[in-house]
Formats: C-alpha cells, structure tokens, sequence
C-alpha cells in the first residue's frame, strides 16, 4: 500500500520521506558526526535497533545515506551522508532553531536522560578555545543513579566514559541532570549557575578561570536565551 500523501508536490515528497518518527534526529546526528550504529543507539536510547536500523535503510534507498567500510574490527561499517544527504544540514539547523525559538518548553523530567545529555556533551566542546593540553573531566550528576562521567579532551577530540579513564582529574563539575541541561540548551549561563550555586567547579585557576568559553553547549543554546528560576544548589 502506498503510504505516500498521493501528490507531485516536493513539500509532500520530502516529507514522505524525513518525516518519519525519528527520521529528523537520525539526521542531526549524521550532521553531528555520528557514524556508526552504537553511536545512534546512544544517541537514541529509546529508538529500539530494530528501528533504527529501518530508518538507515530507507535513508539509504533514498539515497541520502551510503554505508561504507569501517576500517576496523570494533567497526566493520559505518553510515556517511551522500552530497543529498549533506545539503539538508541548513534545513535541519533551521528547524532547529525555529523549535528553540518557538516550540521550547519547561523542561519535563521525561525530557531529561544523563546518558543522552553527557553523549551531546561530549559532542559540543569547542575545539578551537579548548587548552592545548590533555585535559580530564570528572563531572558528577549529583541527582543520579550513574552519577559519575568523565571527559578526556586531548587535540581537539573528546572521548566520554562511564569508567575512571586512569588519569588524574583536571577540572571536576558538580550538578543535578537539569541545571547541567539548562546549561548545556542556553537556559542557563554557566557562570550565572556557579554564581548561583548550583553547579559547582573545582580545579586550577588556568583551567577554571576560562571554562564559560569552551564548556559544551548545544548548537542552538543562544537562539532566544531566557532566564531560569534559581534551583537547589548542587549537593
């Protein structure tokens, strides 16, 4: 059965095809840089691999994904966007900053997942003001159950882990899951939540003292900022 909108019309024959439920944020995390499947199941955690899976598959028959080989053994394969694949990034960013100017809400708790935030996190530091030193990052979500993360960020690359990577800490942070989100989405400067108290830093001045300019913050955390109420402060 044709699930199509029955019309010639492009608006309809786009959406037909990135209009499915998840089909949008496959995409932004291909754009992002996302390249294999255990990188959308994180990405994704309540997108089932089955789904995700199909969503690739019809990417591809569209032809605004290829997967191609992966290099290595942990990696057999891994999903690129073709030239039609890459011309939707100004669509995808625009809709993305239409929905933090006009769709943007409270946050829920059902919004809130520390493994989803921390993986955006570890995506969005910014390489170009980041030291040119390895640096490691212990940030504790005071709020929750797997409550410790760290961060190595060495020549512009940032590797997330749910284990201590061995290294001595440079910079620890200490936060609930939502001040960390207000942080991370715009909601909340980062030095107006130390000031605040309820995120709190610890480590040299050297590294501290410019931590505002290269903390991750999502690609949209400055289209329509607005102030929060002040929260608990970080236990």
């Amino acid at each position: 059965m044709n699930k199509g909108y029955g019309t010639f019309c492009p608006v309809a024959k786009a959406a037909e095809v990135l209009a499915e439920r998840w089909t949008l944020l496959l995409m932004r995390d291909l754009l992002l840089g996302s390249r294999h499947f255990n990188d959308f199941r994180r990405a994704l955690p309540p997108m089932s691999p089955s789904l995700i899976t199909k969503r690739l598959q019809s990417l591809m028959a569209h032809g605004i994904v290829q997967r191609v080989p992966g290099g290595d053994a942990r990696h057999p394969w891994q999903y690129r966007l073709t030239p039609a694949g890459e011309a939707l990034r100004p669509i995808v960013m625009a809709i993305g900053e239409w929905g933090q100017r006009w769709v943007r809400s409270d946050l829920d708790p059902a919004d809130l997942d520390a493994g989803t935030l921390m993986w955006y996190v570890h995506r969005h530091f910014r390489p170009a003001q980041m030291p040119a030193r390895r640096v490691v990052m212990h940030i504790a979500l005071t709020d929750q159950k797997l409550r410790h993360w760290w961060l190595v960020l060495d020549g512009g690359a940032v590797e997330l882990c749910t284990d201590d990577p061995g290294f001595d800490v440079d910079i620890e942070i200490h936060a609930t899951l939502l001040t960390l989100t207000q942080v991370y989405i715009g909601d909340l400067a980062f030095d107006d939540a130390r000031a605040r108290g309820v995120l709190r830093v610890r480590g040299t001045q050297a590294l501290t003292r410019d931590l505002h300019r290269w903390f991750a913050r999502s690609a949209f955390a400055d289209v329509n900022p607005r102030p929060v109420a002040p929260a608990a402060a970080a236990a």
